[in-house]
């Protein structure tokens, strides 16, 4: 009985302890809608910079400046989203990203744009 009132106690700390919040904003000018995760951790003057100079990079970049690129960085971890139109540009991103100095990892919310003709 001792037991199994401790593993309801557990599952019910564990339960409280991953609760999200789903926040949904709309974007500028766009007709999409982007859910981020709500969390109290709210982005740093250096996660700033970061995704500062990876925007940078995606501009200079002749591979991707017409690309369809937005990154957000938290805590060090770049996420990439959009969509790009083949595999070199979808790889060109991520290198792009991985090799700004402070970042820490990239997550990749990339899509492939695939011709339908």
């Amino acid at each position: 009985m001792e037991k199994t009132f401790k593993a309801i106690v557990l599952a019910f700390v564990l339960t409280a302890m991953t609760a999200c919040v789903i926040v949904v904003k709309e974007g500028e000018g766009e007709s999409d809608v982007e859910a981020t995760w709500a969390s109290s951790y709210s982005s740093t003057a250096e996660d700033d910079s970061l995704a500062e100079n990876i925007g940078d990079g995606f501009d200079t970049d002749p591979t991707l400046s017409t690309e369809d690129l937005r990154v957000t960085v938290r805590r060090g971890v770049a996420t990439l989203r959009g969509e790009v139109s083949d595999l070199a540009a979808l790889e060109r991103a991520l290198d792009v990203a991985a090799s700004v100095e402070g970042v820490r990892r990239v997550v990749s919310k990339l899509t492939l744009e695939v011709s339908t003709g």
